[in-house]
């Protein structure tokens, strides 16, 4: 028995969305939020429609509120379940891949490489949306044009320590070439995403929930060794192909704030995570996962995900 996780913080439209693809019935969704108005909407809209809804505590940092995913579907009686950021999409194809894989000899979980990503904007403008990088040339004319001039003195300082973010932002660079799946993936900056889990997996895994971006990717790396330990089975996904989940760039929460805001102080707290918890990994840069092979035909792809709020 599979069960689809959505965990929502923010985006009422995105949370609607959702239901384009997800059965009402399989689903339950997890609001951890610290804005209790979008908490009281999202649970409402949730009970008038018929589907199932929790509301979690919430730090405010993504780590907690995957947690509370985990928790309840350990509680629940499901089997599997598949975990869907609220800014996200699974596609239909996705629903019918993993009710599919759930029922014919699952693994532990499930790692998708190769990210599908969908953008308002062509290919070459998506930066825009995020806004240059504090030691990128044009990062002080961005400031001019687009930022309140009672915020200049943030985005000031952060063009003064410059040379330290740029710093920190290669190293996780660095530390991605080593251990996030680089023989799977497309490359070092490929958004992996553990989207497919047993009761085997969640019980034996915690999110970081102290780390305000990167605590999936830590997490990834984990499961990573625990595979090659033999801890658990993982394959994976090549979701450029099959495109299963949609990564929406328009409305990625919390990485695209912190970029148009300038908040980099992330980096080091995420790159000393890894560099202490990998000291205990022994997987081998050449460690490769299965494919996830399965004979479900495609049925049509959602192309449009704008949404209006």
């Amino acid at each position: 028995m599979l069960r689809f996780y959505v965990l929502t913080s923010r985006k009422f439209e995105c949370l609607k969305r959702h239901f384009r693809s997800l059965p009402k019935a399989q689903t339950t969704v997890v609001i951890n939020t610290t804005d209790k108005e979008y908490e009281q909407k999202a649970f409402q809209w949730c009970y008038d429609n018929k589907i199932n809804a929790v509301i979690t505590d919430s730090n405010g940092n993504p780590g907690k509120g995957k947690n509370s995913v985990i928790d309840h579907f350990l509680k629940s009686e499901y089997d599997h379940m598949v975990q869907i950021d609220g800014d996200d999409f699974l596609q239909p194809h996705g629903v019918n891949v993993y009710n599919w894989v759930s029922e014919n000899n699952p693994p532990d979980g499930i790692q998708l490489v190769y990210g599908n990503f969908w953008c308002s904007l062509p290919n070459e403008e998506s930066h825009i949306l995020y806004g240059p990088k504090p030691w990128e040339e044009d990062y002080l004319q961005w400031v001019e044009d687009n930022v309140d001039p009672a915020e200049y003195a943030h985005y000031h300082k952060v063009y003064e320590d410059r040379d330290i973010y740029e710093k920190e932002i290669r190293r996780a660079y660095d530390l991605s070439v080593k251990w996030n799946y680089p023989i799977d993936s497309i490359a070092p900056g490929d958004c992996a995403r553990l989207i497919f889990y047993s009761r085997k997996l969640a019980s034996s895994v915690r999110f970081r929930e102290d780390l305000h971006i990167g605590e999936d990717a830590l997490l990834n790396y984990q499961v990573r060794d625990m595979a090659y330990r033999k801890q658990i089975e993982l394959k994976r996904i090549k979701d450029l192909y099959e495109k299963t989940y949609t990564y929406d760039l328009d409305s990625s929460g919390i990485v695209k704030a912190s970029e148009r805001e300038a908040n980099w102080g992330w980096a080091k707290p995420f790159n000393d995570a890894v560099e202490e918890a990998s000291k205990d990994w022994v997987v081998p840069y050449d460690y490769h996962l299965l494919l996830v092979e399965h004979n479900i035909e495609k049925v049509p792809y959602i192309e449009d995900l704008g949404v209006k709020e």
